[in-house]
């Protein structure tokens, strides 16, 4: 992995991201095996109730090595510039929000989110997590209007600066039939 800064001289600021090689993939597996050792003890030795969350630390490399996009680390310059993205297009100059399940939960979604595109990637495509997974491009009128309750969209909760929680599998992925736009494997 490499940093390098990228000028976005319209709105006079640099962003610091992170580049993702192939190479990285062995460290992202190994990440993933401890990740997955820690929620056995977890589970099994320590009789918790619930594994812990995907790391962001590892599902954002993972969606840029794919993607081809850079991991935001801060930005340099005008300071009114949101950073409330995780990841950066740099050949389109668009911000992209990553959404990540390890579960069968909703994902939370905060109240200052800005953003170009969505993405989630599903590591419980099979209905367990064994280091496969599927990315899929969200449309951003999809995710606001999901219903989050029975009378309150996502944008709604989010205007009442509320972290609003939604599962996109079931209210997005499943009803729009949608199909994963890349696939991988942690383990090939």
């Amino acid at each position: 992995m490499k940093k390098i800064n990228h000028k976005i001289s319209e709105r006079n600021v640099t962003l610091e991201l992170l580049i993702f090689e192939k190479e990285d993939k062995k460290l992202f597996t190994k990440t993933f095996d401890q990740w997955v050792k820690l929620n056995s003890i977890i589970k099994k030795e320590l009789l918790g109730t619930r594994k812990t969350n995907f790391p962001e630390s590892l599902s954002e490399p993972i969606f840029c090595l794919e993607m081809n996009f850079g991991k935001l680390i801060k930005a340099i310059g005008n300071k009114k510039y949101s950073t409330s993205f995780d990841c950066f297009d740099i050949k389109r100059d668009k911000r992209i929000q990553l959404k990540c399940s390890s579960s069968n939960g909703p994902t939370q979604f905060g109240p200052r989110s800005q953003y170009d595109e969505i993405y989630f990637i599903d590591f419980n495509v099979k209905g367990f997590v064994d280091g496969y997974y599927e990315i899929y491009k969200i449309n951003n009128s999809d995710i606001d209007n999901v219903l989050v309750n029975k009378t309150q969209k996502l944008t709604d909760q989010q205007e009442e600066k509320r972290r609003a929680r939604v599962n996109i599998r079931s209210k997005i992925i499943k009803p729009k039939n949608l199909q994963p736009i890349k696939t991988g494997n942690l383990k090939d």
